[in-house]
């Protein structure tokens, strides 16, 4: 089909060629919403055309394949995403998967209550802090609709995708604009039971290593830290826990693959029991800590 050849050519600069395959499946299954084993022999409408083109350029230019098609897709959910967010990743979505298991496992009156009947005095109280698009916060209220679950962010350009998401979806998760690093403004928030996070942990001196299509797209702010104070986040995670975490209850991040040991030894100075879990890949990616009683 030419117009894979084209997409394919377009990207061939920036990606290996297996990924330059993929990128033009998605994108022609994207513009004709069709799978691309249905339309691999149909020539495209002059309106696809179009849309074709406008996205090459876009892909030429080192822009992600999920900001040119407004599209990101994250444990069952189709989110809306452009460059006020990032783009969520596998690894978050495991995370979130084991946040909902021990939730479930913690909390099993969630599963067989109805709104009507459920036991407010025994809501769960989920925090996502940095919440970007939503994803991690609208996921779990997908997931455990009975639990209570606020996302906030310090951008209010992110709060703006991550409501629209929840209202695309019809998933009411309560977003709030604060910066967590700000002692004054975290005690806004509630006083929850889990507090999970995919938190900015790159230490900004490796930016230069990064792909162009994530150091030039992808906002700065949700990624990198500064080189003297790498877990900044880590540190007020566990300030908030002080005084808005429920004993017993858990911290969920996840982690730099090379500050896991790190990270782990913060939180059981400061009290926490720590499990650190790895990723598809089998790198150390996340951790839950869990204040003691």
């Amino acid at each position: 089909m030419e117009a894979k050849v084209r997409i394919v050519q377009s990207v061939r600069h920036l990606y290996d060629a297996s990924e330059c395959q993929a990128i033009a499946h998605q994108l022609l299954e994207h513009i004709t919403g069709k799978p691309f084993s249905h339309n691999a022999s149909e020539a495209l409408s002059s309106e696809e055309l179009a849309q074709l083109e406008a996205a090459q350029l876009q892909l030429a230019q080192g822009a992600p394949l999920q900001y040119v098609t407004n599209t990101a897709y994250f444990h069952h959910l189709k989110l809306y995403v452009d460059q006020r967010v990032l783009i969520p990743r596998p690894e978050t979505e495991e995370l979130v998967q084991w946040v909902i298991e021990d939730v479930k496992a913690a909390h099993p009156y969630l599963l067989h209550s109805s709104p009507a009947t459920a036991d407010q005095t025994k809501a769960c109280k989920i925090l996502d802090v940095g919440t970007g698009s939503g994803c991690i916060a609208l996921s779990i209220k997908k997931a455990v609709p009975l639990a209570e679950v606020w996302g906030c962010d310090v951008s209010d350009d992110a709060l703006t995708v991550a409501r629209r998401n929840g209202a695309e979806l019809d998933v009411r998760v309560d977003f709030q604009a604060v910066d967590f690093l700000d002692k004054a403004q975290q005690r806004t928030l509630p006083t929850v039971h889990v507090v999970v996070s995919n938190p900015p942990y790159i230490p900004l001196q490796q930016a230069a290593n990064m792909h162009r299509n994530v150091k030039d797209w992808e906002p700065h702010q949700a990624l990198f830290v500064p080189n003297e104070d790498a877990l900044l986040f880590y540190k007020a995670f566990i300030q908030f826990g002080t005084h808005r975490l429920y004993e017993g209850s858990s911290i969920y991040a996840e982690l730099h693959f090379d500050k896991a040991s790190e990270v782990e030894h913060l939180f059981q100075e400061a009290g926490y029991d720590t499990t650190i879990k790895e990723d598809m890949q089998g790198v150390e990616r996340m951790i839950r800590a869990v204040k003691r009683k």
